[in-house]
């Protein structure tokens, strides 16, 4: 009877284990030309990627979300999400890397983008942790 109980109980709790992330890569933490930080950690195998923003303004500020990722090699990758309008799926993209060079794409603003670079000292700032603690699915 307590087995039972015990499976019982792990089969319920699963799907909530399940949405949690696993950091798969290191925090990365990117500038933009007028102080932005997007900062970057790749998740379950570096299929998706955890993104916190700062700088960035509006109902964004602060905010840690998750997007997938579809690195298609040759030094290109997209993080992006795929969106319902209607009967219609189609992909936002947040980020794109081409070469080693990071764009950012406003997932609220359109026609909003600028370039990102490593920041070292920002990177520091940031913690696994503390990002992963601010993710709410």
């Amino acid at each position: 009877m307590r087995l039972a109980i015990l499976l019982l109980m792990l089969v319920v709790a699963s799907p909530a284990w399940a949405g949690v992330p696993k950091p798969s890569g290191p925090l990365k933490a990117y500038k933009g030309p007028e102080g932005q930080v997007v900062v970057m950690i790749l998740v379950d195998d570096d299929k998706r990627m955890l993104i916190h923003l700062r700088g960035i303004g509006g109902d964004l500020e602060g905010r840690t979300l998750l997007y997938d990722v579809n690195a298609m090699g040759n030094g290109k990758t997209d993080v992006f999400v795929n969106k319902k309008r209607g009967s219609k799926t189609y992909r936002s993209l947040i980020l794109t890397q081409r070469d080693g060079e990071w764009e950012f794409y406003h997932p609220t603003k359109n026609n909003t983008s600028f370039g990102i670079y490593y920041s070292e000292k920002e990177s520091e700032k940031y913690k696994i942790d503390d990002v992963m603690k601010a993710y709410k699915p």
